[in-house]
């Protein structure tokens, strides 16, 4: 694995610049603000008060009555289900100005009644109501989400409203049924909008204990272990208010991802990568105290960054990270300072690795007294001992404090390689080994993230149906409340029956749920060899067949899931999928031949390719004339001397606008410009698009995820000396990330990654730790089998990490793989390296 310890590129430099979005940002400041106040709880939600922007006091009463009695009213009058007392109004005279401003908002607030909170629990109640008055079931799905956002923190909801909702829920709450909503729990609960759009921000729990430690200065040694995606990168921030922090990343792409979120914050940053000394590191603008500004810009021009005393997250790679401790150190009292060492683990699958020793130096030369390691799959307590009795007594009176999260939002399904669900009550048919992996999840609940919750809840249906189930643990029994239905309820209830089902009943239980075991896709058109036509042969405005069409009877079984750009794409859903596998090359090779792009259309997308990577190569000589020609025009001068400069910069400029040479070049590379060939894969061969999925479906479901490339960025990627085959795999959507390609082809993948618009990216193993991207499905290559039981949980977090509940899956491609990820462990190899280079003896 290559885990590059290099310098930042500008563009990597560059993107950290990019702020995050407003809801990134919003989530960010309670991070932020969650450091002082563990309790924060927003939400970007609206209340009328909110939209309309008056006073709450005094005019409660005559919104009321203006806006929600009549709706409340009808509903009641149709239905009769509940009554309906108002509160005691005490109406007052609502000023005038008021009155006017109402009267002008009028037309907007009935256009904004989606995003105004009371009118989504009114409707809420509408459809409880009109339920339970055709006594129908369906109310209790409403219900459900009434309950769990009725409270939602949202400023200024009118209480007569709030009033109303508590009646409804307190007459319907005792007529509800708990089998009829867990029953249709996937809907009603996992993919359940309304919900998500109404949750409430605030920290997760880890956040919360992680920050009430470090009230306290003293030295501590805080092991913080909690899934993939649940926020524990962006932690610093919070932890900033206080400290200065020092940011250990191994893998670089999680410490950018880090600087992009702080500077967006306003957080003063530096970076330290591939450093050897001090005079290597680079602060950001934001911390900079001494520095010259561009008088012609008005921005700053150079920063002086030897002075870093503003300096509160220094990001540093593994190399750098003694070189960032001592820098630091120069400006902070070492009692001032955290060490926030993100995945530690990364590299100890290895028996030796060439960071091991740089790990180990680190180690033992470190200075700091306050120290987290945080990681999904770090060691327990127990079995790293040796390193923690190091730092104890390196530290003297430093705590040991572990924080271990199971906290998750989402379902995320691991399909094994024939496309079925995986879960224990599938795997195993002998009894024994059921129970010890049903204890090994108990001890283990990040995993319980990783059932999927409609094959949880066909079992639960079958075991109680069938009397499999002792009389506790039966549905009316286990759930008082429809308040304690949730994902990780349900995903716990399923353990319990699991582990307590007779021994002698469970062979009927395992071969009757075999028996009904799907595939998580069917095939929704079976693909008859036919005769194709090559499009160049078809007649004007005729539609062409495929070339080398698929025989569905034999792929079925021997691709199946895997064929992702023509049968299979249709599964790949909602966002970007990453594949990660060895070997980039032997993958990417598959998916364009398995393509069938016809060869006619094939050889004439290489010549354009050809053609434009002959410009591409005359461009690049010409920029690299104009640019000597820009350098030789800057006549020299004191560079410190401000005013000596401001008249160098207008000198060039002059000097550009009217050099003969110069205009002939710029106008010889805008005339390269405009013969470069625009490229675009057909339609029919873009996986998703609507031609291909009229295709290979015969339907089309806007939710099947495509690319979004558009004609500038395909230029941009023509124009890049890199194999031909990465230029194709582009054109259908499809990335790469591999070191070996090259930096300025990666770079430009990360942007596309960053912004969704890639269909799949094919990741080498260098990227199972670290891709923060937001990816909604995930493969496990055949040839990473022998990847540790820790490795492959961090595969396994690079899905799932964006905000909405999605259909998430993780498919691997080697069964044995799943079975190492449900089984304990004899041989922990990264907790034997860490007790290895985690001590400060040689």
């Amino acid at each position: 694995m290559d885990l590059n310890q290099s310098k930042l590129s500008k563009t990597e430099w560059n993107n950290t610049e990019v702020s995050v979005d407003d809801s990134e940002k919003f989530i960010l400041s309670v991070v932020k603000n969650g450091f002082s106040d563990v309790k924060i709880c927003e939400n970007m939600n609206k209340s009328l008060f909110q939209i309309v922007k008056i006073e709450k006091s005094g005019n409660e009463d005559y919104m009321f009555k203006k806006y929600f009695e009549k709706p409340i009213q009808e509903m009641v009058t149709k239905y009769g289900v509940v009554s309906y007392i108002p509160l005691n109004f005490n109406m007052k005279k609502i000023k005038k100005i008021d009155i006017m401003r109402l009267d002008n908002l009028d037309e907007h607030i009935q256009a904004k009644k989606n995003e105004i909170f009371e009118f989504e629990l009114i409707s809420l109640c509408k459809n409880i109501l009109k339920a339970l008055h055709q006594k129908n079931t369906t109310f209790v799905e409403h219900l459900y989400t009434l309950v769990h956002i009725y409270r939602s923190n949202i400023p200024d909801v009118n209480a007569h409203v709030l009033a109303f909702v508590e009646k409804v829920i307190q007459h319907t709450k005792p007529r509800t049924n708990v089998s009829t909503l867990i029953k249709s729990a996937v809907d009603v609960i996992e993919k359940n909008q309304t919900i998500t759009k109404y949750q409430n921000i605030e920290l997760f729990d880890h956040q919360k204990k992680l920050y009430t430690i470090f009230k306290d200065p003293e030295p501590k040694l805080v092991l913080y272990i909690a899934p993939t995606g649940t926020g524990k990168t962006m932690s610093p921030i919070g932890l900033s208010e206080k400290y200065k922090i020092i940011f250990i990343c191994v893998s670089r792409h999680v410490g950018l991802a880090l600087a992009k979120s702080a500077i967006s914050m306003k957080k003063k940053i530096a970076f330290a990568f591939g450093c050897e000394t001090a005079s290597d590191i680079r602060l950001h603008y934001f911390a900079a105290s001494v520095y010259t500004m561009n008088h012609r810009t008005g921005r700053i021009a150079k920063v002086d960054n030897s002075v870093g005393d503003k300096v509160e997250i220094m990001i540093c790679d593994v190399q750098s990270y003694l070189v960032a401790m001592h820098y630091m150190m120069a400006f902070n009292g070492e009692e001032r300072i955290v060490t926030y060492w993100d995945e530690p683990t990364i590299t100890m699958d290895y028996e030796s690795h060439e960071l091991h020793e740089q790990i180990h130096k680190n180690w033992k030369e470190n200075r700091i007294s306050k120290m987290v390691l945080s990681c999904a799959t770090l060691p327990k307590e127990r079995e790293i001992t040796n390193t923690i009795m190091d730092f104890k007594m390196k530290f003297g009176g430093a705590e040991l404090h572990t924080i271990e999260s199971h906290d998750f939002r989402k379902s995320i399904s691991l399909l094994n390689k024939d496309t079925k669900c995986v879960l224990p009550h599938y795997m195993f048919e002998n009894y024994d080994e059921m129970i010890q992996c049903v204890n090994y999840c108990m001890n283990n609940m990040t995993l319980l993230r990783y059932f999927d919750l409609g094959e949880v809840i066909k079992f639960i249906e079958y075991v109680n149906v069938f009397g499999h189930v002792i009389e506790e643990l039966k549905m009316h029994n286990y759930f008082d409340d429809i308040e304690e239905v949730h994902m990780k309820s349900l995903k716990i209830y399923y353990l319990e029956i699991l582990k307590r089902i007779p021994q002698e009943r469970w062979s009927d239980v395992y071969n009757a749920m075999l028996s009904k075991q799907t595939y998580k896709y069917e095939l929704t058109r079976q693909i008859r060899k036919t005769t194709s036509v090559d499009p160049s042969q078809s007649k004007p405005g005729s539609v062409f067949g495929k070339m080398n069409s698929v025989d569905s009877a034999n792929t079925s079984n021997t691709h199946r899931g895997l064929l992702l750009t023509t049968r299979d794409a249709f599964t790949l859903t909602s966002g970007p999928t990453i594949y990660m596998v060895q070997d980039v090359m032997k993958i990417s090779e598959f998916y364009i031949k398995s393509s069938r792009i016809p060869p006619s259309i094939y050889e004439n997308m290489i010549k354009k390719i050809n053609t434009n990577g002959i410009l591409a190569e005359k461009m690049s000589k010409l920029k690299e004339k104009i640019d000597n020609i820009k350098g030789n025009d800057d006549d020299g001068g004191d560079k410190k001397s401000g005013d000596k400069k401001k008249g160098n910069d207008k000198k060039n400029a002059r000097r550009e606008e009217h050099s003969p040479e110069l205009r002939r070049l710029t106008i010889e590379l805008d005339n390269l410009k405009s013969q470069i060939q625009i490229m675009q894969m057909e339609q029919a061969y873009l996986p998703n698009s609507k031609e291909h999925q009229k295709v290979w479906t015969n339907t089309y479901d806007e939710n099947a995820f495509s690319s979004r490339i558009d004609e500038l960025m395909v230029l941009r990627i023509m124009g890049l000396t890199v194999d031909d085959k990465y230029k194709i795999l582009l054109l259908l959507g499809i990335g790469t990330f591999d070191n070996s390609i090259g930096e300025e082809y990666l770079e430009i993948m990360k942007e596309l990654a960053y912004s969704q618009k890639l269909y799949i990216i094919i990741a080498s193993t260098d990227y199972i730790y670290g891709t923060n991207y937001s990816f909604c499905h995930g493969y496990i290559g055949k040839d990473l089998s022998n990847m540790t039981q820790q490795k492959i949980i961090q595969a396994m977090g690079r899905i799932g990490r964006n905000k909405l509940q999605n259909d998430y899956t993780v498919r691997f491609r080697d069964d044995d793989l799943i079975k190492l990820l449900f089984c304990p462990r004899e041989n922990n190899l990264e907790s034997i390296n860490m007790n290895r280079l985690f001590c400060s003896d040689d």
